[in-house]
């Protein structure tokens, strides 16, 4: 079972590192070590997720979502605005009822 979350935990980072190397490619987001990043960022989401799941009163998805895109935003570069936010809180709806289907 080690293995397992050992192989899903470099995936996800991998995943993450991809998205960043794509972002500075494009020049949306700054210099950063993307390994270092890609593990930060990793270990916020998975930290948090765990407290969403649990059905934590303080942590929300809403409030994760928050966390985990302003901690990227300072650390790549970018902003992170209403529109944004807007759009990804649009979209989880229709994303779940596709995964009904």
């Amino acid at each position: 079972m080690a293995k397992d979350r050992e192989v899903l935990d470099r995936r996800w980072r991998e995943t993450i590192a991809g998205i960043v190397r794509e972002g500075q490619r494009s020049g949306e987001f700054g210099p950063v070590d993307v390994a270092d990043f890609s593990l930060r960022l990793g270990a916020l989401i998975d930290g948090l997720a765990i407290q969403v799941v649990l059905g934590d009163a303080e942590v929300t998805a809403d409030k994760m979502l928050e966390t985990c895109m302003r901690s990227a935003a300072r650390e790549l570069g970018f902003d992170w605005g209403g529109r944004q936010r807007r759009t990804l809180r649009a979209a989880r709806p229709k994303r779940a009822a596709a995964r009904a289907r």
